[in-house]
């Protein structure tokens, strides 16, 4: 009891000075909004604060405005960035056609770093990721990077800045409303097309050895922004929002982002889009999934035994031909060409006629052996 009742002050000491803290903190103006957190999920409200200034590019960066959305870029990316440039206007037309209403109506900004190391003098309070792409949504910011980390390949910056737009659009077109993150990651993946044949092959393999996860565990399975391209959360959130959105379900996705928009949670409001339950829509998506992907592996182990055949009888053909090598092919123009040289001169026609005269003259005459005389004109045969 004794030392109980002495640590007590200190205790209430410690509480009081945490206190203080507290409030010091929320009377500074700016350093709860300092470092606003990377919105490759949903795009919260900085809890009604007001979003923290964007910092202006660096002067040696080269700027163009579109209207609806400026780019700033080091000159040393234009030819990486052209191509963004003049793909802008239809990627929001995509958007705006996927989300059924217009898409980024607000302005937005894009900084394009030439390496990653410049994305923190891009972002208010740094860039707290090691990823080469970002969006703010409550900034209405996309900070991409040109080059990659740990010299890993390039990265693909068309598809990064299709992935950011999405993240941004759908953040627009629910109000900035809260959504799980593997909701936000699956609509931005599938929309970018990003590491779309090794999300195949995951959903594939999962789908076979029924590895598939719960709807409900994806939030919890999903790992960092670094990591989440190569796991199968990530590539089932990305087939669960193209499913959600494919053919005639892209009404019920729009209800669904309009009834979120009011207020509603995103279950109840798929629930109430697509007239379904959330088993149900999780059960309608598994049997579309081993429609489309169960017969990946099949196929692909089909083809791979006929390629081993293929090239087993590719194989055994060349030990056959190294076995009996084929003659080599004679050399015509060496043998004509001594012959050639030997070939008697062609006789001439008077030639001809001469020789078969003479020929004729001595089968006519009988007595072409016996000398002849001529007297007066006439040949006399002596005896």
């Amino acid at each position: 009891m004794t030392c109980s009742s002495r640590r007590s002050p200190a205790a209430a000491l410690g509480l009081r000075l945490a206190a203080l803290v507290c409030l010091a903190l929320a009377a500074a103006p700016g350093l709860a909004a300092a470092a606003p957190r990377i919105y490759d999920a949903a795009a919260a409200p900085l809890d009604g604060k007001a979003a923290p200034a964007i910092p202006p590019p660096p002067p040696e960066y080269h700027t163009e405005d579109l209207g609806w959305i400026e780019f700033a870029y080091r000159p040393s990316t234009r030819d990486r960035v052209r191509p963004l440039l003049v793909h802008a206007g239809a990627i929001r037309a995509e958007l705006s056609a996927l989300l059924g209403r217009e898409a980024l109506v607000a302005p937005v900004k894009v900084r394009i770093a030439a390496v990653p190391a410049e994305l923190d003098n891009l972002v208010p309070g740094g860039l707290e990721s090691t990823a080469t792409a970002a969006s703010f949504g409550a900034l209405r910011l996309a900070v991409l990077s040109a080059s990659p980390r740990n010299g890993l390949a390039a990265p693909d910056l068309e598809s990064a800045f299709r992935h950011e737009l999405a993240h941004l659009a759908l953040d627009e077109a629910t109000g900035g409303a809260p959504l799980p993150r593997w909701f936000h990651e699956g609509f931005a993946a599938h929309f970018a097309g990003d590491h779309a044949a090794g999300r195949a092959q995951r959903l594939s393999v999962a789908a076979l050895r029924g590895r598939l996860l719960p709807l409900d565990a994806l939030e919890a399975s999903l790992p960092d922004a670094g990591d989440a391209p190569g796991s199968v959360a990530y590539a089932q959130s990305a087939d669960v929002l193209r499913f959600l959105v494919e053919g005639e379900r892209r009404q019920g996705f729009t209800r669904a982002l309009d009834a979120v928009r009011a207020g509603a949670p995103l279950a109840s409001a798929l629930e109430a889009a697509y007239a379904s339950t959330g088993h149900e829509l999780e059960l309608a998506w598994r049997a579309d999934v081993a429609r489309r992907y169960g017969f990946v592996p099949v196929l692909l182990g089909s083809l791979l035994v006929l390629g081993l055949l293929v090239a087993g009888a590719l194989g055994v053909q060349r030990l056959r031909g190294r076995r009996s090598p084929a003659p080599p092919a004679p050399h015509r123009r060496l043998r004509a060409a001594p012959e050639a040289r030997h070939r008697p001169a062609r006789a001439s026609t008077a030639q001809l006629v001469a020789t078969l005269g003479a020929r004729h003259r001595s089968e006519s005459d009988g007595d072409a052996g016996v000398p002849k005389v001529e007297h007066n004109g006439q040949w006399h045969t002596l005896h």
